[in-house]
């Protein structure tokens, strides 16, 4: 194991080991782990095959199930399998670059991680998509308002004494009236006099 007294050095990097727990989806969480900060173990040193003795010997148990993922990251959008020398490289390479610490955390139960996480990632998509449809939906909503320069059926210089206005007045008789229909009788003015001093030549 490569160990030295000197916790400062610089290729150390904190491990903080999750074990014991349980996996849950929706969002991926790591429920009631035991957990053990490992800050004075060159990493560096190890190759895939020892680290695993090594977390066998913390951990008191063995699984093929082993996960890492940065602490400022989400279960759900960083986890990352740890199950060859490729793997463990990347790792180390992230830990490095990212303030020297790094999660790791053991499945016990063998749990459908990824399965998990792509379900909850198409749920996601899918509500986007809803949101989106529903902002299209009140974007074009609009009400149509009559314009100012409508076209109507009839001329608007008619007047009240015009027959063409009285006729579309008259009140519509029932079909079931047997009397016969009369039409109506108009005066006729003379139209040479002034407005206000007319009479009807012909009273209807």
């Amino acid at each position: 194991m490569a160990s030295s007294p000197n916790p400062t050095d610089q290729n150390f990097i904190v491990v903080d080991f999750h074990y014991n727990g349980q996996f849950a989806p929706n969002p991926l969480v790591y429920f009631d782990p035991n957990r053990a900060s490992v800050r004075d173990v060159d990493f560096s040193g190890f190759g895939y095959e020892q680290f695993m003795e090594f977390l066998h010997k913390l951990t008191n148990s063995r699984s093929k199930d082993i996960y890492f993922c940065l602490p400022q990251e989400s279960l759900g959008l960083g986890i990352h399998t740890l199950v060859n020398n490729s793997d463990y490289k990347e790792f180390l390479d992230l830990a490095y670059a990212n303030d020297k610490r790094m999660n790791v955390y053991v499945d016990h139960h063998n749990e459908p991680i990824f399965d998990w996480i792509e379900a909850e990632e198409s749920e996601s998509e899918n509500e986007d998509l809803d949101e989106d449809e529903d902002s299209v939906i009140q974007d074009s909503y609009s009400v149509d308002h009559e314009e100012d320069d409508a076209t109507y059926p009839f001329p608007a210089n008619k007047t009240a004494r015009d027959r063409f206005l009285n006729i579309l007045c008259e009140p519509i008789e029932s079909e079931d009236q047997d009397d016969e229909y009369v039409p109506p009788q108009y005066p006729v003015y003379d139209e040479r006099q002034p407005w206000d001093q007319m009479k009807p030549i012909i009273d209807g």
